[in-house]
């Protein structure tokens, strides 16, 4: 039966006459995804089920203006830096507290960077922006309880879209003391929402914080459920017992689009599904058996027969949403190619390897399991034998960022539409270390390393992007992975909720979102 928000104070003259619809705050928003989020610190967090509880709990110096990239203040309300480009000075805003009650300020941005910049491979995304310890931030300092100053060791390019990101939200200093290693399952922040439970495996529910120095959001409660079976979550959302599901699988859109109670919403295109070869282990460090795994692949066939219609066949490295654009990343489908490329390189019988996909859908790869089969079609065509092996989520994000894997299936969303986004935490050297490494090819490239360090440390747009043109370049002369794959990831809500704004980042903030009221009249 599904759940009605009714109005609560209606006279008698106002139930005879003809009443407007109008936002209902009485009602829960439920929403079903398809698997728990691994970490509620966002700091130590690499998957988008755990940023998008970050995004409603926790808030960063910076801000993601909603359906973009734009950036606009939020922690921060102001700030200003050198003629070079290595100190900034932000200015704070004020009044605000955590959500244990402490208070927000300068100190406790300095307690968040510190902590970030110390020598932990946990804090990856950190590193993948920032670099490795001791990192491109030099120092921070407080110069009053509303004013923050740091400076950096070189220009970091795109430093304001980098700081609105979820990874670098804000944590109350006396919550991640005081809880530890225990943290990630309660955090603190300055956000609309806060974690009022979490049943791991089953469900989140996120209450209004009503300490919120911003206004508060039109739905109090937020329930968000693990439906691991995309079957049961087709069902309950027909039946009306969820608000909303992301990542249908393609072929449920055309009965959702044909349900009037139900409205379907595209993400802009802003993610990339690939094959991650890991470059460190033999034969896969062998450039020629890259490229002829390569050529092995049809991926125009992989996303005609697998995906929605919406999808593209990832002939640029970078997705439509990205500059620059223009550099063709790809190979042609070439099973005779690839074969003569093994024989080559010493492998004229092929070789065998592990060849690992996650369980569930992700936004980039609705059905892994199908398009990881069709993949070892293609390489055992060419003399490559694979032994598949699903895995859950977690695990396999431990995993594969550990380098434990041979091939695997893995994919990105991008945060904040950047090419230095994709290209560093993807390829880059410093981000292929374990236990929690980005680069999940361990491709560890020298001249690909110094472009992206003069990608993000140039301010120039026009040499920012010849830049980033070689660096594609290099990408399809190394071959360390097969991209496959850009979408644009279907969500879906019941037609009576409003204010959701499809985001690039695929982001969901419940505070812009509300019930229509019934019409009463």
């Amino acid at each position: 039966m599904r759940r009605v928000g009714f109005l609560v104070a209606l006279t008698a003259a106002a139930m005879l006459c003809a009443c407007s619809a109008g936002p209902t705050a009485d009602r829960a928003l439920v929403f079903g995804r398809n698997k728990d989020a691994v970490s509620l610190d966002p700091a130590i967090a690499t998957d988008g089920l755990s940023f998008n509880i970050a995004r409603n709990t926790l808030q960063g110096l910076t801000r993601y203006r909603l359906g973009g990239f734009e950036t606009d203040p939020q922690l921060a309300t102001s700030w200003r830096h050198s003629a070079d480009g290595k100190v900034w000075d932000f200015q704070l805003r004020q009044g605000v507290r955590f959500q244990d009650g402490t208070p927000f300020d300068a100190a406790a941005v300095k307690f968040n960077f510190d902590r970030w910049r110390k020598d932990d491979p946990h804090f990856s995304y950190f590193h993948s922006q920032f670099g490795a310890y001791p990192s491109v931030i030099r120092s921070v300092r407080v110069l009053s309880p509303s004013a923050v100053e740091i400076r950096l060791r070189t220009p970091v390019a795109a430093f304001l879209s980098d700081l609105a990101m979820p990874a670098f939200s804000i944590s109350s200093p006396t919550a991640l003391q005081t809880l530890k290693n225990d943290y990630y399952t309660q955090p603190s922040g300055t956000g609309p929402y806060r974690v009022a439970e979490w049943v791991k495996d089953d469900h989140i529910t996120l209450k209004a914080w009503d300490g919120y120095w911003g206004p508060q959001p039109k739905i109090k409660t937020v329930i968000i459920r693990d439906i691991p079976d995309p079957a049961t979550a087709m069902l309950e959302l027909q039946k009306g017992d969820i608000d909303g599901l992301e990542f249908p699988r393609p072929d449920d859109l055309p009965a959702l689009l044909a349900d009037p109670s139900l409205h379907v919403y595209r993400q802009p295109p802003n993610n990339l599904m690939y094959l991650a070869i890991n470059n460190q282990k033999k034969p896969l460090d062998d450039v020629l058996v890259r490229r002829a795994i390569y050529k092995a692949i049809d991926t125009r066939a992989i996303v005609k027969s697998f995906y929605d219609p919406t999808a593209i066949a990832a002939k640029e490295f970078l997705p439509p949403a990205v500059w620059p654009h223009g550099v063709d990343t790809s190979y042609p489908y070439d099973p005779a190619g690839a074969r003569a490329l093994l024989e080559k390189a010493g492998y004229p019988h092929g070789f065998s390897v592990s060849f690992w996909y996650m369980t569930l859908p992700r936004p980039y790869v609705p059905e892994p399991q199908r398009v990881a089969e069709a993949i070892q079609s293609y390489l055992r065509a060419v003399g490559i034998e694979t032994k598949l092996q699903g895995m859950e989520w977690g695990m396999y994000l431990t995993k594969v960022g550990s380098g434990e894997h041979d091939l695997a299936i893995i994919g990105w969303t991008g945060d904040d539409g950047d090419p230095d986004n994709f290209l560093d935490p993807l390829l880059d050297r410093d981000s292929a270390v374990a236990p929690d490494a980005n680069n999940a090819a361990f491709w560890k490239d020298e001249p690909f390393h110094e472009l992206m360090v003069a990608g993000r440390t140039t301010i120039d747009p026009a040499m920012r992007r010849a830049i980033y043109r070689r660096a594609l370049a290099r990408i399809r002369d190394q071959a360390p992975v097969v991209p496959i794959a850009h979408t644009a990831p279907p969500i879906v809500f019941r037609s009576e909720l409003r204010g959701y704004v499809p985001s690039p980042d695929a982001g969901l903030h419940f505070d812009t979102m509300y019930f229509e009221a019934p019409n009463n009249g």
